[in-house]
């Protein structure tokens, strides 16, 4: 064959090869060609390190959670305004305004989730409610609103820390006007800054511990009223004369501690501070006492049949003198 004709049946294979293929090409772009331009690693990408899915999704988890907290911040802000008194779900619902990526029955769901392990809110079940719906409550520090509620809270503590004012505020914020009021009936000692004054911490108290001047007329004593439940009538407080007042007024203790002890020996009574003797009797030289071993180690054993035992002897020489 010859070159020319070689050339012939070539380009007509190849003819056959292309129109074969074309049915299975993809169509070509008539439209003009846009090339985008590959992006630059970034530095962190140098690392072989691959990101771990906790981290690749960290960012949206925060702000989903950090949304939750700023509702529920505003949901006890909400509650605590309200005069302590329940709101329920639906209306707490319809204030706050939930964002597109918390509404549904899913997001609903875990709002309330995170209402209901507030510490201080109170969640209270549609059977247990007024209303018939769930509801919430907010619930201060210290269950006390006015003055009779106060004396009672502080009768049932435990302990004699007493209850700061701040923390009382946060369920009562107008206390201070009855916290005086009932400082000088007796029925509460309250402790005041140095600075200004004003009441720093409370504590329980009773009027019959304090002493006070009997009334002069019938008309000084002090009725209770429905304004001011925690008024106490001066029949409540130990009255006593005012002469014995003034006579107890009048004694005046030694200016020092040496002239104090000196008063206290004269009336026969003895100072705490008094030096105490310890009388010392005779030493008795204790006697040693001395012990017999009964499981002592006898010696001389190898001897035993070389010495002569005069036990007898003495014992008849002890009968007959």
């Amino acid at each position: 064959m010859s070159l020319a004709d070689s050339l012939k049946a070539f380009k007509s294979e190849r003819a056959d090869v292309v129109a074969r293929n074309a049915a299975h090409s993809r169509p070509a772009n008539t439209g003009p060609i846009s090339r985008t331009s590959t992006p630059k690693p970034s530095s962190s990408a140098n690392n072989n390190e691959k990101r771990t899915h906790d981290a690749a999704f960290a960012s949206s988890r925060g702000i989903a959670g950090g949304e939750i907290m700023r509702l529920v911040v505003g949901a006890v802000e909400k509650l605590k305004d309200n005069d302590f008194k329940a709101l329920s779900w639906l209306e707490l619902l319809r204030y706050m305004s939930l964002p597109l990526d918390l509404r549904g029955a899913k997001g609903e769901a875990t709002f309330k989730r995170a209402l209901q392990s507030h510490h201080r809110l109170q969640y209270i079940h549609a059977k247990d409610s007024a209303s018939g719906q769930e509801s919430f409550r907010y619930k201060p520090l210290h269950p006390v609103t006015n003055g009779e509620e106060l004396r009672d809270y502080l009768a049932r503590l435990e302990t004699a820390q007493g209850v700061p004012v701040k923390e009382l505020k946060d369920g009562w914020p107008d206390c201070i006007p009855t916290l005086d009021r009932l400082e000088k009936l007796g029925c509460i000692l309250v402790s005041r800054s140095k600075k200004d004054g004003a009441p720093h911490r409370v504590y329980p108290d009773n009027p019959r511990y304090h002493i006070t001047a009997s009334p002069t007329n019938s008309n000084s004593k002090t009725t209770k009223s429905a304004d001011d439940p925690s008024a106490t009538t001066l029949q409540e407080v130990v009255k006593i004369s005012p002469d014995f007042q003034t006579f107890y007024s009048n004694i005046r203790l030694p200016a020092n501690d040496n002239d104090l002890r000196a008063e206290l020996e004269k009336a026969g009574l003895t100072p705490t501070s008094a030096v105490r003797e310890v009388s010392k009797g005779p030493l008795k030289k204790k006697e040693r006492k001395r012990v017999d071993r009964k499981n002592a180690k006898k010696t001389n054993v190898h001897l035993a049949g070389l010495l002569k035992d005069y036990s007898k002897v003495k014992a008849a020489k002890a009968a007959s003198g």
